[in-house]
């Protein structure tokens, strides 16, 4: 029987997510709750509370993706012409 947890030690490098797979993901995944949220006022099936709360929860989904693309897009722009250290390159940005 295989292991299809999706845990990084059952996968092999090949495998493995890497940072650009990971952004794909996560831009389709904002891209689809954003089409969500423009396609609820046509949503007749739901009721004024259903709309609103729906919304709610669109937004509150993209403003988690939100931080983590701006943090990958810079990581993989700054891989191309970066010459930081690997220990640099994984310490959290400044606030």
């Amino acid at each position: 029987m295989s292991d299809d947890s999706g845990s990084p030690d059952s996968s092999t490098p090949s495998e493995a997510m890497t940072t650009e797979r990971y952004l794909d993901h996560l831009e389709a995944l904002d891209t689809r709750a954003a089409f969500l949220l423009e396609s609820i006022p046509d949503a007749e099936a739901f009721d004024d509370e259903t709309r609103a709360h729906a919304r709610r929860r669109l937004r509150e989904i993209r403003a988690q993706i939100n931080p983590l693309l701006v943090t990958l897009r810079s990581r993989t722009d700054g891989d191309a012409g970066d010459h930081r250290s690997r220990a640099d390159a994984d310490d959290p940005p400044p606030e």
